[in-house]
């Protein structure tokens, strides 16, 4: 799992639309508008939100009906990152974490708590919200961690909590059955506010539009239509290179990675951490997954990063996502059959 308060741990460095990579960013709450055609207009709205730059793009024929389904999509999801966002006192995590039961969990919380409850039973916890105890105590600690004989004791009587069954819910009432358990929602929350904001979009009339949250992307085109993406992913070793392409037409996209946040020297205790074992995983550098939802490409790529390579394989074919993975060293790539991969290389596995 993951943490997301000091800097995004995912980061697409180049979109486009139906061409070529181009790069370049909008200063945060600016509008801009493109003229596509005689009568087809593409509007941009970037905002921090999920403290993330978050921006919205869609294609429509009016230029004033899509900015205002787009200031609906940001309002909305708005409201879903303040439920989620376990940071803001007043948000029902905070609430859950603090009291440890919710006899009304609003509908955002139930929904996500739903999706990260059966990916944890899927990935046989290797997706697990309740690393909160351990992500805390590296985020309490200077920088960089030693790694102590009492830093261990410290992660493993923390670890003893993890456990994704702890957490139980039935209707609005939400209990964690541990003593000193606490939910972390970093690793799946912003894919679910992206798809907020997809739903926001299309209740208004946009069938041609994309939302990219820090690298957790969503795109949408109307059937038949001949919209798409092209999304650079970065290169772990200098991101400030492209190192391949993917296509996304009705689809999610996010990338989870090691070179973002560390909490040690040697860049081996980074901010996604093994729930089985309380420190981060050392098989890869980048997982990006590709999914048909936001919140299923956010979860997924997380999880996959404490998988084996046959494992995250096989549990991608049988949920119909595909993958792109950089080995540890960068040097070595893998991915999905189906991936739609337009630049780049990678082994088929």
């Amino acid at each position: 799992m993951a943490d997301m308060t000091t800097l995004s741990r995912r980061r697409a460095l180049a979109i486009a639309a139906g061409g070529l990579l181009v790069g370049g960013a909008l200063a945060a709450g600016r509008w801009t508008a493109i003229r596509r055609g005689r009568t087809l207009y593409e509007i941009r709205h970037e905002r921090t939100l999920m403290q993330t730059s978050v921006a919205v793009t869609a294609l429509a024929d009016s230029a004033e009906a899509a900015r205002h389904a787009i200031a609906i999509a940001f309002d909305r999801m708005t409201a879903a990152a303040a439920v989620l966002n376990r940071f803001n006192p007043a948000s029902a995590v905070a609430q859950l974490n603090r009291a440890g039961v919710l006899d009304a969990s609003p509908p955002h919380l139930t929904a996500v708590l739903r999706h990260a409850t059966n990916l944890a039973a899927a990935t046989e916890g290797d997706f697990d919200i309740t690393v909160q105890p351990v992500i805390d105590y590296y985020l309490s600690l200077s920088r960089p961690v030693q790694m102590t004989p009492r830093l261990r004791r410290s992660v493993a009587e923390r670890e003893s909590r993890v456990g994704y069954r702890a957490v139980a819910f039935d209707g609005e009432h939400v209990r964690i059955t541990r003593p000193g358990a606490g939910i972390t929602l970093d690793g799946i929350a912003k894919g679910y506010v992206v798809d907020q904001g997809i739903a926001a979009l299309r209740a208004h009339g946009i069938g041609n539009a994309l939302i990219d949250a820090g690298g957790d992307l969503r795109a949408i085109a109307r059937p038949g239509g001949k919209r798409f993406w092209n999304v650079g992913i970065v290169d772990p070793l200098d991101t400030r290179k492209v190192a391949a392409a993917i296509r996304i037409s009705n689809a999610a996209l996010s990338t989870s990675g090691n070179y973002e946040v560390f909490f040690s020297a040697d860049r081996r205790l980074f901010h996604i951490i093994n729930p089985h074992t309380g420190y981060s995983p050392d098989r890869y550098a980048s997982v990006t997954i590709v999914a048909p939802e936001a919140i299923e490409s956010d979860s997924a790529s997380v999880a996959a990063f404490s998988m084996s390579l046959a494992r995250m394989r096989d549990i991608a074919q049988a949920r119909g996502d595909e993958f792109l993975v950089f080995s540890w060293d960068a040097k070595t790539r893998w991915r999905s059959k189906g991936l739609p991969l337009v630049a780049g290389e990678a082994r088929v596995v």
